[in-house]
C-alpha cells in the first residue's frame, strides 16, 4: 500500500506510546493491529473483491450467510432468546465468518500486539497498526437492522466470552454504496481521521519482547486454553527462555 504522509515507523513500544501523546485527542481513539499492510475493507467485501462479486450482490449473499449461522449454530449457542441480527453477526464474526464487521481495540497495546504477534509471511512485508480518531459510535437498540445503516459506523459488542473483554473489542460496520468497495481510510468521513503506524519487519520479535515485559502476550489476549498454550510456546519456544531460569 501507497505511504500515506501522516505514516510513522515504530521501532519500540516507548516511540508508540510517544506518538500517541503528541497527538491527544478528547474523542475516543480505536486501534487496528494487521501483520501486514492491507486496507481497511472487511473480510467479506475483500473477499467478495478477490471472487469478483458485485458490491450489488453481496448485501443479499451475506444475510444468507446469516441465515445459515443463525440455523445450524443453535446447539452451539446457550442464549435464552432469539438474537436479534446485529448479535448475531457480532457472534459469527467473533468465530470467524466473513462479515461487514471490521475489529478494532480501544487498547492502543493490544492493537500494537496483534501487528507483531505473529510475523508476516513475506520477509519484505510490514505490520501497521491504523489508529482512528473520533468514530462514528452507534448504539443499536432491539431488532434494528443493521443492513440498513445510511454510513459506515462503530459499536462496542455485547461481551460474549472473556476475549472480548480482554482486547477491549469494538467493530466498524461497513456501509458500502453498492457500486463499489471503498476502503474506511478513503471514505470521505474518516479519511482525515486515521493515522498509520507502520512497523517493519525487523521489529517485529524486540517489539514482542517488549510487550510481554509489560504483561501484553498471548494468553492475556486470549485468556483461554488456546491462548495459554500460545503463551508457552512463545516463552518456551520462541524467545528461547533458558532451562535454568525455570
Amino acid at each position: 500500500m501507497a505511504a500515506r504522509k501522516k505514516d510513522k515507523i515504530i521501532r519500540s513500544v516507548g516511540e508508540f506510546v510517544s506518538h500517541l501523546h503528541k497527538t491527544p485527542t478528547a474523542t475516543r481513539r480505536l486501534f487496528r493491529g494487521q501483520n501486514t499492510d492491507k486496507c481497511l475493507l472487511p473480510k467479506i467485501m475483500r473477499l467478495a473483491k478477490e471472487n469478483h462479486i458485485s458490491p450489488a450482490d453481496i448485501d443479499g449473499i451475506e444475510q444468507r450467510m446469516l441465515e445459515r449461522f443463525r440455523k445450524e449454530s443453535v446447539p452451539m449457542l446457550s442464549f435464552p432468546r432469539e438474537l436479534a441480527v446485529w448479535e448475531l453477526m457480532s457472534i459469527a464474526q467473533h468465530w470467524g465468518m466473513p462479515t461487514r464487521l471490521l475489529d478494532w481495540t480501544a487498547n492502543p497495546l493490544a492493537g500494537l500486539w496483534f501487528a507483531v504477534s505473529t510475523d508476516p509471511s513475506k520477509k519484505k512485508e510490514h505490520g501497521v497498526v491504523w489508529v482512528l480518531d473520533g468514530p462514528n459510535e452507534k448504539t443499536f437498540h432491539g431488532d434494528e437492522d443493521i443492513f440498513a445503516l445510511e454510513r459506515t459506523c462503530f459499536f462496542q459488542p455485547p461481551h460474549l466470552d472473556r476475549r472480548i473483554a480482554a482486547q477491549s473489542g469494538w467493530f466498524s460496520v461497513y456501509r458500502h454504496n453498492r457500486q463499489e468497495f471503498l476502503p474506511l481510510e478513503a471514505q470521505s468521513r474518516y479519511a482525515d481521521k486515521v493515522t498509520r503506524f507502520i512497523i517493519p519487519n525487523k521489529y517485529f520479535k524486540p517489539l514482542r519482547q517488549e510487550l510481554r515485559l509489560l504483561g501484553v502476550n498471548h494468553v492475556a489476549i486470549f485468556p483461554d486454553l488456546s491462548g495459554l498454550g500460545a503463551d508457552i510456546q512463545a516463552e518456551f519456544i520462541d524467545s528461547r527462555r533458558p532451562l535454568d531460569t525455570v
